[in-house]
């Protein structure tokens, strides 16, 4: 990686402003980068480095993302934006990143963010990218693209439509709204709401939960709910009826269900 030192330690990866763990699974990834983890110069190219690399890894069942210091992250390093920019290389970052969140949130792995701080801009997109995210009381959630008079990216518009509807996506965006913690949980922004205290732990034991059951079935059940609202009812289920009866073969099926049924006894 250009300018960064990169070592391996066992299964973790470090290479000082994005680390990788990789626990039995999960693949737990941490921005640690200046400037309250800003998209900058320092942290974007070890965060697309990173995340490559854990999207190629076939034992990464599961990707956590989050940031540190108390931050998610605030988006785009502002220090650099304006005269400072290039803007070629902007459009060759952001499509790398528009391919990494793709694959993230349409990929086969269960994808969670975990959300202490602020997470702006397009920091903000990145934590709704995910199939659940978390939050801490501490979170701050702002949209604030209008405030420094360019359009919203990362995908913003897409996740937030999906989240809270377009109505309220429109309101949100248009308004350059700041969200608290408590606002973010009710209108459907956030998933779950955690204390700070809390929120690593419970973080990793739903990720490991999800680690542990068949990556085909969790794969195949999270192209359905993305390809659903897509494809119509009828689709759908034409789809179920032609892909189930491979599941209730798999041996994975018949031991899950005798799991199931021993957990009941106890």
């Amino acid at each position: 990686m250009e300018g960064e030192s990169r070592k391996r330690r066992g299964g973790d990866v470090e290479n000082g402003t994005f680390e990788i763990e990789i626990i039995d699974g999960v693949a737990r990834c941490t921005m640690r980068g200046p400037r309250m983890n800003a998209l900058g110069v320092e942290l974007m190219a070890p965060l697309f480095d990173g995340l490559e690399d854990v999207i190629a890894r076939e034992e990464v069942r599961v990707v956590v993302l989050r940031g540190s210091e108390g931050n998610f992250t605030v988006g785009a390093d502002l220090t650099t934006m304006g005269e400072k920019m290039d803007p070629a290389l902007m459009q060759v970052n952001m499509a790398r990143m528009g391919s990494i969140l793709l694959a993230l949130h349409e990929g086969p792995r269960p994808f969670i963010t975990e959300v202490d701080g602020w997470a702006v801009g397009g920091g903000l997109g990145m934590a709704l990218a995910a199939d659940i995210t978390f939050a801490t009381e501490r979170a701050q959630f702002f949209l604030s693209f209008p405030r420094v008079a360019i359009m919203p990216d990362f995908g913003t518009p897409y996740f937030l439509v999906e989240r809270v509807g377009a109505a309220k996506a429109r309101e949100l965006a248009l308004t350059a709204a700041r969200i608290d913690a408590e606002e973010a949980l009710r209108i459907g922004l956030i998933n779950r709401l955690v204390p700070s205290e809390k929120i690593s732990e419970e973080v990793m034991r739903v990720a490991s939960k999800l680690a542990s059951r068949s990556p085909e079935v969790m794969a195949e059940t999270k192209r359905s709910v993305n390809r659903a609202h897509r494809m119509g009812l009828e689709a759908e289920l034409d789809y179920e009826a032609s892909r189930q009866p491979f599941f209730v073969l798999a041996p994975e099926h018949r031991l899950a269900v005798e799991k199931f049924f021993e957990e009941r006894k106890k």
